[in-house]
């Protein structure tokens, strides 16, 4: 049985952190220092690391839950960048099964605990995406054309570019 209510819920959260009253404005050319982003990214980086740990996610399902907060900031903040809905439920559903793949036996309420924190890390490493591509929309956007273009990269769930 899949299980979608995270996912749906995070698709939600997205969808709603993208809404403003009207386009945002056009970044200027690079301003910030990269290593102020990358100061930013390990900064996050190991608090997220440190409650999903805690929260009982591995090594894989961190990874997972970082890759899709980082694309659907792209899919925010980058022209012409889409997140693949489906896929991107499926890459969430990583965080049911255990290291071996098998699924959770755990009861409603653990299950629901581990949700809300999945959902808080989620937002901590989404939160910190989006303000390391404010630093440098355009360089943060330079750099998704290369990731969505490594079409075998892992956990890649941003859409092809169109084309026309």
């Amino acid at each position: 049985m899949r299980l979608l209510i995270l996912p749906a819920a995070l698709s939600a959260f997205v969808a709603l952190a993208g809404c403003s009253e009207g386009p945002a404005p056009k970044a200027e050319a690079a301003t910030t220092e990269p290593d102020t982003q990358v100061h930013m990214d390990l900064t996050v980086t190991r608090a997220f690391n440190a409650a999903m740990t805690k929260a009982g996610l591995d090594e894989g399902q961190r990874n997972v839950v970082k890759a899709m907060a980082h694309q659907q900031a792209v899919a925010i903040t980058c022209a012409g960048f889409s997140v693949n809905k489906a896929r991107f439920e499926d890459e969430m559903n990583i965080i049911y099964y255990d290291d071996k793949g098998k699924m959770l036996d755990v009861d409603s309420e653990a299950l629901h605990l581990r949700e809300r924190q999945v959902m808080m890390g989620f937002g901590m490493v989404f939160g910190a995406q989006l303000a390391i591509a404010a630093s440098d929309e355009k360089a943060f956007c330079e750099h998704a054309e290369v990731e969505r273009n490594a079409r075998d990269a892992k956990h890649l769930v941003l859409d092809p570019p169109t084309t026309g």
